[in-house]
């Protein structure tokens, strides 16, 4: 069986992903978290060409978009898709008592993309067709998903508008395939994970 755990940055994914680990141990099941920002080959090409494709690009630690038609902005999201798809592929349960959470997946690599401006549409067709077979969308405001990014020192940063973009793109993914969308704003992490709790439930039947 597979859950996958979607949502902004800073809404809690690898918190509630370690916490239904947690609990589905518990129940008697073999669980493995998949982390989706691991890749098969797509950071060993940024390492020999990442100067040549991302060249006009200072750093990492500040907000970035590329120029629409730029070359890193056609070039990196179809080869993160591919990378995507082989990791998914050569990370999928076996067993019948296993579970395999996915910390992100496919389409929110696209997502992502998409909120920082690279050309994702031309095969929207393809990564939006591949939708977790489970998922929970974890979503909060933007002000408070930087607190939190700023919080905990994260190396990547990212503007209103591009937090709102992907924001929306998570909620019209959740509209279009009916996975539960949670909240995590003020709630505590107990609380939270109450409501992740119930649904965890109906998906493996307890």
């Amino acid at each position: 069986m597979e859950i996958s755990f979607l949502g902004i940055d800073g809404a809690g994914k690898s918190t509630m992903s370690s916490l239904s680990k947690e609990y589905l141990e518990s129940q008697g099941y073999n669980v493995t978290i998949i982390p989706f920002h691991k890749w098969v080959f797509a950071d060993k090409l940024r390492t020999v060409f990442g100067n040549v494709v991302d060249r006009d690009r200072q750093n990492r630690t500040s907000p970035y978009s590329p120029q629409r038609k730029s070359f890193s902005s056609l070039i990196k999201p179809p080869v993160a898709f591919v990378d995507n798809l082989l990791f998914y592929l050569l990370n999928r349960p076996s067993k019948k008592n296993e579970i395999f959470l996915y910390d992100r997946f496919i389409c929110a690599t696209q997502i992502k993309f998409s909120a920082l401006n690279y050309h994702v549409n031309w095969f929207k067709g393809l990564w939006w067709n591949i939708p977790p077979k489970n998922a929970i969308v974890f979503l909060l405001s933007i002000d408070e998903s930087i607190r939190r990014q700023n919080r905990r020192n994260d190396p990547y940063a990212y503007t209103k508008n591009q937090l709102a973009k992907e924001y929306n793109l998570y909620l019209n993914l959740a509209k279009n395939y009916g996975y539960p969308v949670i909240y995590t704003d003020e709630e505590c992490i107990n609380t939270t994970f109450q409501k992740v709790q119930v649904i965890l439930n109906r998906v493996v039947g307890l």
